[in-house]
Formats: C-alpha cells, structure tokens, sequence
C-alpha cells in the first residue's frame, strides 16, 4: 500500500455513513485554514482531501481520492 492508497481509504472512509458526519464537522471548522503536513509536496496527502472538504464545493457530490485531486499525480 503506497501513500495514494491511504489518501483514497481515507477519502472513501470520509464519504461513508459516518464518515459523512465527520467530513461536515470538518468542512465548517476547517474552512478558510490553511493545513500542513510532514508529508512531500509530489506525494498524496490526507491533509489535501481535509482541505478539498473544506474549501471545495458540494464535497458529498464528487468523490475526493488522490486520483482527481488537482495537482497531484497518483
């Protein structure tokens, strides 16, 4: 299991039944913050799926996996 296969776990973790109400939690107490992470910018990165529910729209819409995450190659 490689980092693009965690980030697209925990992304799918996010948009099941309880996931759903964590990444709501998460998208209005993280909005308009920025999120740091110790891992490599040209790798994956759950911080990067927190941001997406975060500042993104309509997250419960779209899937959010390392996959079409913009910016990052899987």
């Amino acid at each position: 299991m490689d980092a693009a296969d965690v980030v697209d776990l925990f992304a799918a973790t996010l948009q099941g039944p309880v996931g759903r109400r964590y990444a709501e939690q998460f998208a209005s107490e993280l909005h308009g913050f920025d999120l740091m992470c110790t891992c490599p910018l040209d790798m994956p990165c759950h911080a990067d799926v927190l941001l997406r529910i975060a500042n993104g729209p309509g997250f419960a819409d779209e899937a959010c996996t390392a996959f079409n995450l913009k910016g990052r190659n899987r």
